[in-house]
């Protein structure tokens, strides 16, 4: 049974390294490949790759052109890549704030966008000698409704794409601070707008609470949110009064660096 399970598991990945193979392919031939062309390119059988295309047409990372019969890299791939360039474009620019941020506060600093309902961490700066730390990673998500990140970057949302959001994930109570329905969520959300903060008192981890703040591109639409987050401190103190601030001003510079409030030739 061992061995099945470990043979499975190689075919597995042995599909996923030839269609990356087939991807490759297309990407180095911009005028697209016949299947016949793409079979000799990759080595593979042409009824292999017939399959694999298949797949990736229906994912939208390949398509095929019904006059020449031609097979070219799909929208989807395009997509992904523009996303992954304005994702590394951002967290070059905002990486030296950060971790002026982070330096400043002596506390951890993040940066979230959204994908897929979900808060996406792009960058992450912690100071070394911080006792406490945070368990999130760069790469790992968090819901909307409990995070200060999430709030942030749901506020800029229209009301019908926030509804949908919490109907498809749901509110899940982390604590017992979490906002429990849509409606306290939406209240909670036109205050983000009038404040032009957020906070998390203990939404998500009731040990820590966050401020976040918008990060705006040049048309000021919110792309990211910029958090400082601590643990063991209240709302109303001074350290956390001075943390939103301090994040507050440093969500401007980065909005800026992208071109918010520049005024344009």
């Amino acid at each position: 049974m061992a061995n099945s399970t470990g043979d499975q598991g190689q075919k597995r990945v042995q599909v996923i390294e030839r269609t990356v193979d087939v991807l490759k392919a297309l990407s180095f031939h911009s005028n697209g490949l016949t299947l016949t062309a793409l079979s000799e390119e990759v080595n593979l059988h042409k009824a292999t790759v017939s399959r694999f295309l298949g797949a990736l047409e229906k994912t939208g990372m390949a398509e095929r052109s019904e006059a020449t019969k031609v097979w070219t890299l799909g929208p989807a791939m395009f997509e992904m890549t523009a996303r992954a360039a304005r994702r590394k474009d951002l967290r070059d620019v905002a990486r030296p704030i950060m971790e002026q941020l982070s330096k400043d506060v002596e506390q951890t600093v993040q940066l979230g966008i959204l994908v897929d309902n979900h808060i996406f961490y792009v960058e992450k700066i912690e100071p070394a000698d911080l006792a406490l730390k945070l368990n999130t990673t760069i790469g790992s998500t968090r819901p909307i409704h409990c995070t200060a990140l999430g709030k942030v970057l749901a506020a800029d949302l229209a009301k019908e794409d926030v509804l949908r959001i919490l109907k498809e994930e749901g509110q899940v109570v982390k604590t017992d601070k979490t906002i429990r329905t849509a409606s306290a969520y939406l209240d909670e959300l036109e205050r983000v707008r009038q404040n032009g903060y957020a906070i998390d008192d203990g939404e998500y981890n009731s040990l820590v609470v966050c401020v976040a703040a918008p990060v705006r591109d040049v048309s000021g639409k919110v792309v990211a949110s910029l958090s400082s987050s601590t643990i063991g401190q209240s709302i109303d103190s001074d350290v956390f009064r001075s943390l939103v601030a301090a994040t507050v001003s440093s969500s401007h510079a980065l909005s800026h660096e992208l071109g918010f409030g520049k005024e344009t030739a």
